[in-house]
C-alpha cells in the first residue's frame, strides 16, 4: 500500500485516514496537532447569541441572557482543546494531505514559442499592398500600433512618410518613443523594407543603412540610436517582415498597354503616373522620389530619370536644362513630363538635347511633344504589339 509523509511529524505512514491520524510519534504519543481546531467564529457566535436571546426572552431577564452568553462561548472554546477535537482536526488534515499528495503535479507553465516569421507573413498579409497611398499604409499600421491618442500621430506619420518614404516602398511599422525632447514632443520613426525614417527633435532624416541585431535583446541601429524589440511592440515583426519583403520583391514587368488614364488631383498624383509611362517607355524599375526636395527628379530608375511639372503656365528652357544636367552628370536619358505644355525655347534646346518632352492632361493621358518623345513611345508601342 502506497505510505507518505506525515504533515506533522513527518513519519512515513500509510496513505490512509487512519494510517495519517491514528499513529504515534517517535518519542511516543499520539501524533496530534498542538494548535486548537480552528473554530468557525461567526457562526458559533451567531448560535451562542441567538440561544441567549431565546433563554433571556423566557426568564425575562438581561442578566440571564448575558451569564448563559459567556457560558456557551466557553463550553464551545473547551470543547475545541479537548483529545476528541484534536483528533478530528488530525483526520481532517489527513484527508488533505492525500489529496493533495494525490493530485498530480501541475505541469509548469512554459511562456508560449513565438513565431516570429509567421508573424511577418501575417503581417504582410494585413498591411495594404505595395503601391496603397500612405494614408492607408499609416492608418493600417497605427491600428497596430494602438496609442493612446493616435490622430495627432497619425498626421505626423502621414507627413514624415509623404516627405522620405518613396513610392515603391511599403511601410512595415511605426516607432512612439515618448519625451524625446524636454517639451514631450515623441520621436517618429517608419520602418519600411528598404530604410528607417527617423524624425526626432524637429530633424528629419532617412537611413539606409539599418543595423538590425536578432534574438534576445535584439534592437535596430540607426546611428547611435537603439531601438529595442522588447521596449517597441510589433518591431521585431516589422524587421522580418522587411526581411521577407525584400526577398520576395519581384523586378517590375514592362507594361504590355499604355498605363490607364486615372484622375490626377494633386502633384503626387503626376508622379505616380509619369512612373506608369517610364516603365511602359522601357525603364522597368522607375520609381518615384520622396516627396520634397528631389534636387529636380521626381522619377528615377537605372537609364533614366524625369521631372514631372503641374503649373499653369508652359515649362521654360531654364527648367529642361537643369533635368538635362541631372542626366548628362549620371549618364542617363532625360525624360520631361509636363501639364501646361512647353515654351518654344524649350522645346527647341530639348530635341537639341535629346531630352524627350512629354505633355499630359488631368486623365493622365500623356503624348509626346519632340521627336526624341515620339521615338520612345514608338518602341515602347512596337514592344506591347509583339
Amino acid at each position: 500500500m502506497a505510505r507518505l509523509a506525515c504533515p506533522l511529524c513527518r513519519q512515513q505512514v500509510l496513505a490512509t485516514r487512519q494510517g495519517l491520524a491514528r499513529h504515534e510519534r517517535v518519542g511516543g504519543g499520539q501524533c496530534l496537532p498542538a494548535e486548537r481546531i480552528p473554530m468557525n467564529v461567526p457562526a458559533f457566535g451567531c448560535l451562542a447569541v441567538v440561544a441567549g436571546v431565546v433563554v433571556g426572552a423566557i426568564f425575562t431577564s438581561w442578566t440571564v441572557f448575558w451569564v448563559f452568553l459567556l457560558v456557551a462561548l466557553a463550553v464551545i472554546a473547551f470543547m475545541a482543546g479537548t483529545p476528541a477535537a484534536r483528533v478530528a482536526a488530525a483526520d481532517q488534515r489527513a484527508i488533505e494531505a492525500v489529496q493533495r499528495d494525490a493530485a498530480p503535479a501541475a505541469a509548469p507553465v512554459k511562456p508560449p514559442v513565438r513565431d516570429i516569421e509567421q508573424e511577418a507573413k501575417q503581417l504582410l498579409e494585413e498591411l495594404p499592398p505595395l503601391g496603397s497611398t500612405v494614408e492607408d499604409a499609416i492608418a493600417a499600421c497605427m491600428k497596430r500600433l494602438r496609442h493612446r491618442d493616435p490622430q495627432p500621430l497619425t498626421v505626423r506619420f502621414t507627413k514624415l512618410a509623404r516627405t522620405h518614404v518613396a513610392a515603391d516602398e511599403r511601410i512595415l511599422g511605426l516607432i512612439v518613443q515618448e519625451a524625446s525632447t524636454p517639451r514631450g514632443v515623441p520621436l517618429l520613426a517608419i520602418i519600411t523594407d528598404k530604410a528607417l525614417v527617423v524624425k526626432d527633435r524637429g530633424v528629419a532624416y532617412r537611413d539606409d543603412d539599418v543595423g538590425v541585431h536578432s534574438g534576445e535583446g535584439g534592437f535596430v541601429r540607426s546611428g547611435e540610436r537603439l531601438f529595442f524589440f522588447s521596449y517597441h511592440t510589433g518591431l521585431e515583426t516589422a524587421v522580418a517582415a522587411r526581411t521577407l519583403a525584400a526577398s520576395s520583391r519581384r523586378a517590375v514587368a514592362v507594361p504590355s498597354s499604355r498605363p490607364p488614364e486615372r484622375l490626377i488631383r494633386e502633384a503626387r498624383d503626376a508622379e505616380l503616373i509619369a512612373v506608369e509611362w517610364m516603365r511602359y517607355l522601357g525603364f522597368d524599375d522607375a520609381v518615384a522620389t520622396p516627396v520634397g526636395a528631389d534636387g529636380g527628379v521626381d522619377v528615377v530608375s537605372t537609364r533614366a530619370v524625369a521631372q514631372v511639372k503641374m503649373e499653369g503656365k508652359p515649362t521654360g528652357r531654364p527648367v529642361v536644362q537643369q533635368l538635362h544636367g541631372v542626366a548628362v552628370h549620371e549618364d542617363k536619358t532625360g525624360v520631361f513630363f509636363s501639364l501646361a505644355g512647353y515654351t518654344p525655347h524649350a522645346r527647341n534646346w530639348a530635341q537639341t538635347s535629346g531630352t524627350a518632352l512629354f505633355r499630359f492632361d488631368y486623365q493622365g493621358a500623356a503624348e509626346p511633344v519632340n521627336a526624341v518623345a515620339h521615338e520612345l513611345l514608338a518602341a515602347a508601342d512596337a514592344r506591347a504589339q509583339q
